[in-house]
């Protein structure tokens, strides 16, 4: 190999090697953005944000920081046209250690979206001046541009339907039929669809007042390349007038503005009183503003109608009508919820009481409107009262309690009327009812009572009976109830049970009577009661009176002493039942005027049904081929028993004698709640078995008499029953 040709490829292999370290040692690379500058790799792609339509100035700087000296040859651009070249390039060059040129580029976007363009830059690195070394081939210094820039547009959507809508500079939000008195919402958004950060600088809304900002965020804000903001509209309108605002937006050093406009939809109401239904004129009334009945006579009433007209542009709900206060009322109130088309009118009455001289108030109420209503009551107002020691006060259909008195004397109360109105009262009549209540001093009837005058009279109290006595006293149309004792009755004289008493046999019937030990004054009238006491598990209900029941009323005429039951007769008679215990007979006394004289202490009849040893009612035995039985009917009062005996009697005057333990089965019925409506009674059944050959069971059969039954219980034994065979 030559020495030429050695030199050209030691030459290549310097080049060849310095190029490996071309964009991190020897050409370094600067980008400067404004103020910002960053040094980036040989082949690295640096991101520019900016405006559209709007050109910056971006700078490249490529600093040779080699020993030697290095070249930069062809510089090119290519790309997108939103970079160019902004001066003449500085290109070619050769840089010694620490030199540098820069590239000059202006950056305009034209749109939103992402734009690229790479710079490329020819270099290498010379040999040292005086070496007999030839300079190596050209590199490539390649960096990337990416272009960004931010694009703000806005939209909206009506709470009414969602719809997001575009809101372009100088447009219109349109809140169409809002409703009247309601809240209606728009939600404006402020979106950023570029590639590069927004600036949201200012939101603002002037205009009517119906119209306002709501959740509006924090301004100024940075807004993401892709995201969005989003703020409210409200608009609440009080009335049908149009009503607008304009909204201006701020972003990005530029303001967008729109019209915000709302129309709205419902009802407007107006009110009028009438003095009839379908009148065509009456009295125009605002909303809170007073609604006068003029004069209601006292005691009287007064109607009034109330038109409600929907002069708005869209039907109307009348929620409902109420009213409060003394005296008013609603007549034909509409239904709840009534629907009032635009143009229809809806109609409802009041009333008016008058309940006393002067201003009578209260309170109307339709959907949210209120109103205060207003009456004059005029007319004469007449209290009551009576004095008797003091003075009392008295309504109409109260009491008036006059004095006691004995039978032959008289007590009084002076009557009082006085007129507390404002016009004459006319009293056409005066009277009362009842013997014993009678009035002096009437005056000539009619009678006017003046305002502020007092009529007054007697009502005396002479009494012919006992008792509370009662009477009613007109006074005009008014009405009172008179009321006067008269002395106090004798005490009940003592008295006596005739007929049974003491120890009383089970299953009979006996009579008692009631005698007093003097004659009294009245009638009186009264009840005997029965109660009773077992000695064993549950009441025979047996026990009663024959007149059904365990009371029965009675009658002690005036100035007898024999009381009279409802039989008709001086005594009645009871069923002392099949259970042991007492029967208790307890007598109420009472007059015909409702004055109780049941002494504290009352006189009871006690009868005593004793317990004792079973009795047998009926025995009879029940034959069959196959077997026979025994059925036994009777009482126990102890409401037990212990032991059956039952002897069975043949023809050919045999017997055979059976004994049982019922014990447990007596307890088992006796204890059952089936057994509490019979007392003591009972049925038992004790069944043999017949065994042997069809003919010695016919026998047997045709030789049976009868049979004889005895029964236990703690108290002893019954008398022996002798029944027939069956």
């Amino acid at each position: 190999m030559s020495n030429r040709v050695r030199q050209v490829w030691l030459s290549l292999c310097v080049v060849l090697a310095a190029g490996t370290a071309w964009g991190q040692g020897s050409f370094v690379i600067t980008v400067r953005d404004g103020e910002t500058a960053r040094q980036v790799p040989n082949g690295a792609t640096v991101e520019f944000a900016g405006k559209i339509g709007e050109a910056k100035s971006l700078a490249v700087e490529i600093l040779y920081a080699g020993t030697n000296r290095g070249e930069l040859g062809l510089a090119t651009l290519t790309g997108t046209a939103d970079f160019q070249f902004a001066t003449t390039l500085p290109t070619p060059a050769i840089l010694g250690p620490g030199e540098r040129v820069v590239f000059s580029i202006r950056f305009q976007p034209s749109t939103s979206r992402r734009t690229l363009a790479q710079l490329g830059v020819t270099a290498r690195e010379l040999p040292p001046e005086g070496s007999n070394l030839l300079p190596g081939s050209f590199g490539l210094l390649l960096l990337g541009l990416s272009g960004t820039a931010p694009e703000v547009k806005y939209a909206y959507a009506l709470g009414a339907d969602g719809n997001l809508l575009p809101l372009a500079d100088g447009g219109v939000i349109r809140f169409a039929k809002a409703p009247l008195g309601g809240t209606s919402l728009a939600t404006v958004l402020v979106i950023n669809s570029g590639t590069a950060p927004a600036k949201v600088e200012s939101v603002s809304l002037e205009g009517a007042a119906e119209l306002t900002l709501n959740a509006l965020p924090l301004l100024p804000l940075d807004l993401a390349a892709g995201a969005s903001v989003q703020f409210r509209v409200r608009y609440e309108p009080k009335d049908l007038s149009t009503h607008r605002a304009t909204l201006r937006l701020g972003a990005e050093g530029r303001v967008a503005t729109a019209t915000v406009e709302g129309a709205p939809e419902g009802p407007r109401w107006i009110y009028a009183f009438m003095p009839e239904p379908g009148a065509e004129s009456g009295v125009a009334v605002e909303a809170g503003g007073v609604v006068d009945a003029g004069e209601v006579e006292i005691g009287r009433r007064k109607r009034i109608w109330i038109r409600v007209k929907n002069e708005g542009n869209a039907e109307g709900v009348l929620a409902g009508v109420a009213v409060s206060g003394a005296g008013w009322a609603l007549v034909d109130p509409p239904l709840p919820l009534t629907v009032v088309k635009a143009g229809a009118e809806a109609w409802f009455g009041l009333s008016v009481t008058g309940l006393e001289a002067g201003r009578q108030t209260g309170r109307l109420r339709v959907g949210e409107d209120t109103f205060v209503l207003s009456a004059m009551s005029v007319g004469a107002l007449l209290e009551y009262s009576y004095l008797a020691g003091g003075a009392t006060e008295v309504e109409v259909g109260g009491q008036v309690a006059v004095p006691p008195a004995a039978v032959g004397q008289t007590t009084a109360v002076q009557f009082v009327v006085v007129n507390r109105g404002n016009r004459d009262g006319r009293i056409d009549s005066i009277g009362v009812s009842g013997k014993a209540f009678r009035l002096v001093g009437l005056p000539s009837l009619p009678v006017v009572v003046a305002p502020d005058e007092r009529l007054t009279f007697r009502v005396e109290f002479a009494p012919t009976v006992p008792g509370l006595n009662t009477a009613v006293l007109s006074v005009g149309t008014a009405f009172f109830n008179l009321a006067g004792t008269a002395a106090d009755l004798p005490e009940l004289p003592g008295y006596r049970w005739e007929g049974l008493s003491g120890t009383v046999a089970p299953m009979t019937q006996g009579s008692v009577g009631l005698r007093l030990e003097r004659a009294y004054p009245v009638t009186l009238r009264g009840t005997v009661t029965m109660t009773v006491d077992s000695l064993t598990f549950g009441a025979d209900p047996a026990v009663q009176f024959s007149t059904g029941g365990r009371s029965v009323s009675f009658t002690i005429p005036a100035g007898e002493t024999r009381a009279v039951f409802v039989n008709g007769s001086n005594t009645v008679r009871l069923q002392t039942g099949t259970a042991a215990g007492r029967i208790v007979l307890t007598p109420s006394f009472v007059t015909e005027g409702g004055v109780v004289l049941t002494p504290a202490q009352t006189a009871s009849l006690e009868l005593t049904v004793p317990e004792q040893a079973p009795v047998v009612l009926a025995a009879r035995l029940e034959a069959s081929f196959s077997a026979v039985q025994v059925v036994v009917t009777g009482y126990s009062t102890t409401r037990s028993l212990t032991k059956m005996e039952v002897t069975i009697r043949r023809r050919t005057g045999r017997t055979e004698t059976f004994s049982f333990d019922v014990g447990p089965a007596a307890q088992l019925w006796f204890g059952s709640s089936a057994s509490a409506s019979y007392g003591g009674l009972f049925s038992a059944s004790v069944p043999f078995a017949i065994v042997g050959s069809t003919e010695d069971r016919e026998k047997l059969v045709e030789e049976l008499e009868g049979v004889t039954v005895k029964v236990s219980n703690e108290r002893g034994t019954s008398a022996e029953f002798s029944g027939p065979a069956g």
